[in-house]
């Protein structure tokens, strides 16, 4: 079993990352992978995305994993 949100989280936006930067075959790919990411982080992780969190400013704010870092950074 997972046990590790961040990783899934950081895993995710990069899948993201990659996928606005590929070509259409590429984007299918990696959109694969994205949507993996995040099945994973809703059926192992209730609070994943939880505002405030780092999962809530990559999944709904659209941020890069370092950005949502800073965010929470700034917040603190």
């Amino acid at each position: 079993m997972i046990n590790n949100a961040e990783y899934l989280i950081q895993k995710y936006a990069e899948a993201r990352e990659k996928m606005d930067l590929s070509n259409e075959k590429g984007r299918e790919y990696w959109k694969g992978v994205r949507d993996t990411y995040h099945s994973l982080l809703i059926l192992a992780f209730n609070d994943w995305a939880e505002k405030g969190s780092t999962g809530h400013y990559v999944f709904y704010e659209q941020m890069t994993y370092d950005e949502a870092l800073n965010a929470i950074n700034s917040n603190s």
